[in-house]
């Protein structure tokens, strides 16, 4: 059996190859080491076969989770190409790099060997592998949006599987960067290009400042207070909940928690500190 130094392993181990898929693994850890093999595999050796059970139901589950027995590999094989497929499609229809959809079947090529989330759905894990890669890599890609393309699995379901993957796989985890989402948010509730410029930038003071909320709590709070100082309608509380996917409570114990801070946050430029001091309690 073929050798290669596993980046993730550290050493030099023992590689399977995914003849279906193209993908080369390393046979300990199920990192995916090399992609697109197709031309240099044998003919004959890419038969398809066919498995219906999920990738968590594949058989001798009840072996050790850390280590790969090469007689499951058309098992994994199998259940490796559904996934790989799904990511594509999902990918796909999200507009995504080929660097984010390459990086969650490295995850899903890790969950399939390894067992990581028996009882789950191929879908429901290839969304979670999606979810991940997009922050690792730091495509500012919601819940929301992944769950529309992931043929019916809800976002619960999706962040369940992230949060299983992470723990088991011991993959970075991420905080969200509220910057990477401003401008869509904003064009979505339609600020103009000042008041985005002005949210931006408070956002940016608000990191120095103790305040124990999520990032996209902190944003939500902060859109609603320059909303209330731009010279047009303002937009409903629900409308900023709807976009930001928080709750209309959650805005208001953020805008609570922040509105003491309020004239060291609103840049100087867009508001003055005594209009900043008139922002009404959502």
């Amino acid at each position: 059996m073929p050798t290669k130094i596993c980046s993730s392993c550290q050493t030099d181990t023992e590689t399977v190859v995914d003849h279906k898929a193209g993908h080369e693994l390393c046979s300990r850890c199920g990192l995916v080491l090399e992609i697109n093999l197709l031309d240099e595999i044998p003919e004959g050796q890419n038969s398809p076969g066919s498995v219906e059970n999920p990738v968590c139901e594949t058989e001798n589950s009840s072996k050790s989770s850390s280590s790969f027995n090469p007689s499951d590999q058309k098992t994994v094989k199998n259940s490796s190409k559904k996934g790989f497929d799904q990511i594509t499609v999902m990918g796909d229809a999200l507009g995504l790099t080929a660097e984010i959809k390459d990086r969650a079947c490295e995850i899903y090529s890790q969950v399939d060997i390894m067992k990581t989330c028996r009882g789950r759905s191929i879908n429901s894990i290839a969304a979670a592998c999606l979810f991940i890669a997009c922050k690792e890599i730091g495509s500012s890609r919601t819940l929301n949006e992944i769950s529309a393309v992931a043929d019916g699995v809800s976002k619960k379901n999706i962040n369940r599987t992230s949060e299983a993957i992470k723990k088991q796989l011991e993959v970075e985890s991420w905080v969200l960067h509220p910057r990477e989402l401003i401008r869509r948010f904003c064009s979505k509730l339609g600020l103009e290009n000042r008041a985005i410029k002005a949210v931006q930038e408070a956002a940016e003071r608000a990191q120095n400042i103790d305040i124990r909320r999520s990032p996209k709590s902190v944003l939500a709070a902060i859109i609603y207070m320059v909303i209330q100082l731009c010279q047009r309608d303002p937009v409903p509380v629900r409308d900023i909940a709807m976009v930001l996917e928080v709750t209309e409570v959650t805005i208001k114990k953020s805008f609570k928690d922040i509105s003491a801070y309020a004239s060291r946050v609103i840049p100087e430029w867009y508001a003055g500190e005594e209009d900043v001091n008139k922002i009404p309690y959502p």
